[in-house]
């Protein structure tokens, strides 16, 4: 067995048996791993206080978009329907290039003030609420909708315009095949506009002649149906 003679500076010295060998060491060296593992342990703290730095405000990031996008949404958004509110169609027509290729829809519910009194104003939101789910079914995959009024909306379709008459045709047959709680049947009027009618100044000018073809529509409906208009 070999013996390592210490000095007197090396005031301990700790054997251990590693194969057919001995190990000294020494107090210096003993030292020297201490302070390894505290610099090792202070590192390591440093980066648990950084992450967890880094994850509050990850954290508050998030938080703050999801504050954002949520508010966006409920400003934007009709309470009742989850359509596009007034306030997003506002936004939205001024940003509209007419010389692109669209079509405005006006739709207005026909005999929600006869449903309102006599059925109540839940069956009013019942052919409300129905109405918009038809034209989410027919419309909501080529634009958006909007609901500007009690019972009024609009849609703004910018794609798949060329389709636009197979298109009406989907929320004609929803419409027609609805049945409520509260009512049995809902009937919508509406006057479409097409860019490619003519060239167009403003909004407003497609508007009027959109809500123009809707009230004709309406008309024809009641002179059909016989219904009082006024009920």
């Amino acid at each position: 067995m070999q013996r390592i003679v210490l000095d007197h500076k090396q005031c301990k010295c700790i054997s251990r048996k590693h194969g057919n060998y001995l190990v000294a060491v020494t107090m210096e060296e003993s030292v020297n791993s201490s302070s390894n593992i505290v610099a090792i342990l202070i590192v390591g703290i440093y980066l648990t206080l950084a992450s967890c730095l880094l994850v509050l405000m990850l954290s508050r990031v998030l938080k703050e978009k999801y504050e954002k996008e949520k508010y966006m949404y409920t400003s934007n958004t009709d309470e009742l329907t989850k359509c596009f509110n007034r306030r997003a169609y506002d936004s939205d027509m001024e940003k509209l290039d007419l010389n692109t290729e669209w079509v405005y829809i006006s739709l207005d519910l026909n005999g929600l003030k006869q449903a309102n009194d006599t059925l109540g104003h839940s069956a009013g939101d019942e052919l409300i609420c129905a109405a918009s789910n038809c034209m989410k079914f027919a419309f909501a995959s080529y634009g958006k909708i909007y609901r500007i009024g009690g019972d009024e909306f609009v849609v703004l379709i910018q794609e798949s315009v060329s389709n636009i008459d197979s298109i009406l045709q989907v929320f004609d047959t929803t419409i027609h095949d609805w049945h409520g709680k509260y009512s049995n049947s809902i009937s919508v009027s509406y006057g479409v506009v097409k860019s490619s009618e003519q060239e167009f100044d403003s909004v407003q000018e497609i508007s009027k002649l959109a809500d123009e073809r809707m009230y004709q529509n309406k008309k024809d409906y009641y002179t059909m149906s016989g219904n009082n208009r006024r009920r």
